[in-house]
């Protein structure tokens, strides 16, 4: 009898009572089980569902940047020298550089019209001071003047700027 004592204990997992709670447990994880898979599957819906013009969008970026040519880059024949006036006396600057462009198309454009961007660049850089040009900021500042005004001119000579950068190939200030 003690046996059958063991058997009905509710605490020890026996009898009716014991089967009915192991069996609730069970149903709870269960349950659990598919709160958890209907709710991770909504998640993944909404997460990979997006919206259409987002993937388009990154579609269209990836074509632009397929599209883009290998760089070519183009040399200033020979060094513009230039004048500059300082604080406490005048200084000779020397630069070299090179034009990056991306056809061979923008590049035939460039070497037609190199004598009118030289020109330029050398009216671009006698307008500078030496204490300016001391500086790597002022070299960077004059290195954006100097993109800026050579694809104004391209772009007033063939329609279209045609040189994404403009380089310095060498910077020497005496």
């Amino acid at each position: 009898m003690a046996n059958e004592d063991k058997d009905l204990d509710p605490e020890k997992g026996g009898g009716e009572e014991g089967a009915e709670a192991s069996g609730g447990s069970k149903k709870m994880i269960i349950i659990i089980a598919a709160v958890v898979l209907i709710g991770g599957g909504a998640a993944a819906f909404f997460l990979m569902g997006g919206d259409d013009a987002e993937v388009d969008e990154e579609v269209v970026e990836e074509e632009a940047v397929v599209e883009k040519g290998p760089a070519i880059y183009i040399g200033v024949p020979n060094a513009i020298t230039a004048n500059l006036p300082g604080a406490k006396k005048n200084r000779t600057v020397q630069v070299k550089m090179s034009f990056l462009v991306r056809s061979g198309e923008a590049k035939d454009s460039v070497k037609q019209h190199m004598p009118q961007l030289k020109n330029d660049m050398l009216m671009l850089l006698s307008q500078q001071t030496a204490d300016e040009l001391k500086l790597p900021e002022g070299r960077k500042k004059l290195q954006q003047q100097a993109l800026e005004t050579v694809q104004k001119s391209l772009t007033d000579l063939v329609g279209e700027p045609t040189v994404e950068k403009v380089l310095f190939v060498s910077f020497v200030m005496q």
